[in-house]
């Protein structure tokens, strides 16, 4: 079938995102980079803010209690003040891709593991408005690579399998998709992205 549909995920294709290289920035290769990557970016609260059961502001809290009792309070704050402003930057060469693959009579979709505060920021940004529709998991309780979330988008715009690609920066979202039938792309850069969609027969125009 030919490709009618591509779908991108958010976080690392459409915004930036990339905790370690973000948290050695910070801190180089010392105890707190780790921590802070361990007990935030990694933590059980982490997934439950995708998953929409769980508020910021209490875990929040809760982290940078027992950051400063395990002596990485100061960074652990810096890190929950600054992260989102500091490392989730609009990638303005991926829109200008999603722009093109409308422009060229392609829908545009997204699929992405993100909790309701930081869909509401990029809203603002006109970021959530760039698709023809999506599926954020805080909305509906499951995070990639759980093939529900891919069959709820299929479900919810009725695309067919076949016809539709999927961005991802991690291969296990890539694997997930492939369960239910969607092709998988592992998404590097946006330039490599219109190289590999071109390959699968999409055409771009101008």
């Amino acid at each position: 079938m030919a490709v009618k549909n591509v779908v991108f995920d958010f976080g690392g294709v459409v915004v930036g995102y990339d905790p370690v290289a973000y948290l050695e920035g910070l801190f180089g290769t010392s105890p707190a980079a780790g921590y802070v990557m361990e007990k935030l970016f990694k933590s059980e609260y982490w997934k439950k803010f995708d998953l929409g059961i769980a508020d910021r502001g209490e875990c929040n809290a809760i982290v940078l209690d027992n950051a400063r009792a395990d002596g990485f309070g100061k960074e652990m704050a810096y890190v929950q003040e600054h992260w989102f402003e500091d490392m989730m930057g609009t990638k303005e060469d991926t829109v200008a891709l999603i722009r093109r693959l409308k422009g060229s009579g392609y829908r545009v979709y997204c699929v992405t593991n993100m909790p309701g505060d930081l869909w509401g920021e990029f809203e603002k940004r006109g970021l959530p408005q760039l698709f023809d529709g999506g599926v954020a998991s805080f909305g509906v309780h499951v995070t990639k690579p759980d093939r529900r979330i891919y069959e709820i988008l299929l479900e919810r715009y009725g695309l067919e399998p076949g016809e539709t690609v999927f961005l991802d920066d991690m291969e296990p979202n890539v694997r997930g998709a492939g369960q239910v039938g969607i092709e998988g792309i592992l998404f590097t850069s946006a330039k490599e992205a219109e190289r590999e969609l071109e390959r699968r027969g999409v055409v771009l125009g101008g």
